[in-house]
C-alpha cells in the first residue's frame, strides 16, 4: 500500500507539520500579541536594578524597564542579574552590559567604542576627551561622549571583581539634556553590596 501523499511519506507528516506551527507562531501569533499589550513597567521610588552579581545601581523613578531585574525580584536562576538591563524615559535609553573582563576600564571602553562604530550605521563620532568618572561609593571608571547623526550619547567603563560593566546612555540632544540629572545620579549611585553609598 502506498504511504506517501503529495509526495511526502505520510508518517512523517506530523513531523514537517511542528516546525511549520512553530515558524508560524513565531512569525505572526507573537508578534501580534506583543502589539496588543503595551509594556509598562515604570521604576518606583527607592528601586534599584542588579547590574551585575553584587552591584546595584538605584534607577530614577519613570524609568520604564525594559529588561533588567530590580533587586527586589526573586530568581531561580543562580545568577541575580541579566547581561543587559534596558531602561527608557521620554526616548532616552540607558542600557547596562555586563560580563566578565580582566583589563582596566580604559581598555572596556576602547573595545565598547571599537564595536559601536563598527555596528553603527548612524554614524559615530566620538567627542571630547575620555574623563573619569567615580561614583558615591567610591568606585572607578572612565566616561566618553559621542554623536551620531540623530542622537547623542556617553559611554561609561567600570571593572569591579573581573566583571565589566559597559553603560551606553544615548537620545536627542533635547531629552538627552532634560534627564542629564537622572543620568548622573542614576551613574553615581552604583555600588557594590558590600559599600554603603553615603
Amino acid at each position: 500500500m502506498d504511504q506517501r501523499w503529495l509526495g511526502l511519506e505520510r508518517r512523517s507528516i506530523p513531523y514537517a507539520v511542528v516546525p511549520l506551527v512553530v515558524l508560524a507562531l513565531w512569525a505572526w501569533v507573537l508578534p501580534w500579541v506583543n502589539d496588543q499589550v503595551a509594556w509598562d513597567d515604570p521604576i518606583k521610588p527607592g528601586e534599584a536594578i542588579e547590574v551585575a552579581e553584587g552591584v546595584s545601581m538605584t534607577a530614577g523613578p519613570g524609568w520604564g524597564v525594559v529588561s533588567g531585574l530590580r533587586t527586589t525580584d526573586e530568581v531561580r536562576s543562580p545568577d541575580s542579574a541579566l547581561q543587559q538591563s534596558i531602561l527608557v524615559k521620554n526616548g532616552v535609553v540607558f542600557s547596562i552590559l555586563q560580563g566578565p573582563f580582566t583589563g582596566t576600564p580604559a581598555e572596556l571602553l576602547e573595545q565598547a567604542e571599537v564595536i559601536n562604530a563598527a555596528n553603527s550605521d548612524d554614524g559615530y563620532d566620538i567627542k571630547g576627551e575620555v574623563t573619569p568618572e567615580a561614583t558615591a561609593s567610591g568606585l572607578r571608571g572612565v566616561t566618553q561622549n559621542f554623536n551620531t547623526a540623530h542622537s547623542v550619547g556617553a559611554l561609561t567603563a567600570f571593572v569591579i571583581d573581573d566583571t565589566g560593566i559597559e553603560i551606553q546612555v544615548v537620545g536627542p540632544q533635547t531629552q538627552m539634556t532634560a534627564t542629564a540629572p537622572e543620568v548622573a545620579d542614576m551613574i553615581d549611585s552604583i555600588a557594590t553590596d558590600t559599600e554603603e553609598t553615603p
